[in-house]
């Protein structure tokens, strides 16, 4: 009698001791699962928080604006949001921009994203000039001096001859474009970049003088001096 109330009291206690060690064993895997979780949940909220750089419109950039004048003319700033809130695709590295174009208006604040822009022609004439700057297409026909030896992107110091006199009309001149076939028995425009203010000098100089272009260095030029000669300073 004793033997056997005794092993039903040793049941009683290792069934209880079974369940005690589940009831802890559930308890350690719950609280694993939950610091998982916590980390996981952590991780996921640092990632979407993480401060990410991109470029943001600083001013209206119409659509057909080069990139590279988006660029050269600070229409951007770069900045840095949080993950969650970069769109696909944003900008970060204005490299990017370099032979692309606007391909829609472009409204300030809006992040610059790839699907904004695309690959252009980054030396056509409206891609060189902003601004108060102007394109001046004078006839190859006109022009002595270099002009055969003239380059798109080349420097120019531009004199006039008129009444017997030949003068320094505009120094420092940038040449956006040349005639596919240069020099006289081409033909063609060359097209030169001049500001707004003096375009109606331009085309007056044009129709009444002869233009003579001088050729500047590429690099190290120093300013022009103003000069003027006639038949008088040339036989002195």
């Amino acid at each position: 009698m004793s033997n056997t109330l005794t092993s039903k009291v040793s049941g009683k206690m290792s069934s209880r001791g079974w369940a005690i060690a589940l009831g802890i064993g559930a308890v350690v895997l719950a609280a694993i699962l939950l610091v998982v979780y916590l980390d996981r949940y952590r991780a996921r909220v640092g990632g979407e928080n993480a401060p990410t750089p991109v470029l943001v419109a600083k001013q209206l950039i119409p659509q057909g604006t080069p990139g590279t004048l988006v660029a050269s003319q600070g229409m951007y700033a770069p900045t840095t949001l949080p993950q969650k809130e970069v769109e696909v695709g944003a900008i970060a590295d204005p490299a990017y921009l370099s032979g692309r174009a606007a391909v829609a208006d472009i409204f300030p604040g809006q992040q610059l994203a790839a699907t904004d822009f695309a690959a252009s022609d980054t030396a056509s004439v409206d891609s060189q000039i902003t601004g108060t700057q102007r394109a001046f297409a004078i006839s190859i026909d006109s022009v002595h001096g270099v002009s055969s030896q003239v380059q798109a992107g080349d420097s120019v110091d531009v004199y006039i001859s008129v009444a017997g006199v030949v003068k320094l009309f505009r120094p420092n001149v940038k040449v956006l474009t040349i005639p596919t076939i240069p020099g006289p028995s081409g033909g063609g425009n060359l097209v030169l970049r001049v500001e707004t203010k003096e375009a109606a000098t331009w085309l007056y100089a044009a129709d009444n003088t002869q233009f003579y272009f001088v050729l500047r260095p590429v690099v190290g030029a120093k300013a022009t001096a103003k000069s003027t000669a006639n038949a008088a300073s040339v036989l002195r």
